[in-house]
Order: C-alpha cells, then sequence, then structure tokens
C-alpha cells in the first residue's frame, strides 16, 4: 500500500500532521498553488526536504508516492527521478 506524500513526509519527521492540514485547507482555497510551495512559504518545510524525501521514497519503491503531483510541478519531478537514474548508473 502506498502512502501519500504528505504521510511520507510525517513519517520522516519533516511535518506534523497538523501542519499538513492547515496546508491542504491553504490549497483548498488557493488551487493553482502546489501543496509543497505553500508548506515552504509557510516556513513549515524547505525545498529540499521535499526533494530528499521524494528521493528516499523513489528510491525504497521505485515509484513516486501517489498525489505527488500536487506537491511537484510535473518537470520538477521529472528532473528529481532523472537525477536519482544518473546517480545509480
Amino acid at each position: 500500500m502506498h502512502k501519500y506524500f504528505g504521510e511520507i513526509l510525517v513519517k520522516y519527521g519533516k511535518l506534523t500532521d497538523k501542519q499538513v492540514k492547515e496546508a491542504l485547507k491553504l490549497q483548498k482555497d488557493n488551487p493553482d498553488r502546489k501543496l509543497g510551495e505553500i508548506l515552504v512559504t509557510l516556513n513549515f518545510i524547505k525545498y529540499d526536504d521535499i526533494i530528499d524525501t521524494l528521493k528516499k521514497q523513489y528510491k525504497s519503491s521505485g515509484t513516486t508516492p501517489p498525489g505527488i503531483d500536487k506537491w511537484l510541478g510535473q518537470d520538477q519531478i521529472d528532473k528529481i527521478i532523472n537525477s536519482i537514474d544518473e546517480e545509480s548508473k
């Protein structure tokens, strides 16, 4: 069973459930904004925390977590995945 990206960030101690819920509420009011952007703007996490967590998840499972597109743009996700693939060569 896949965990959603917010759950993964909580698991790794980067966020609390309360912070995720607060950011999700703001995203509901601002659907054009990515959740990762909102969390960084609120100073709950750094952009690097999102990247590091995504890399850990991808390396451990070989897949991106469901809902990652709500956190990052597809171009950002592709760059991160490509960098992981290049590192493993």
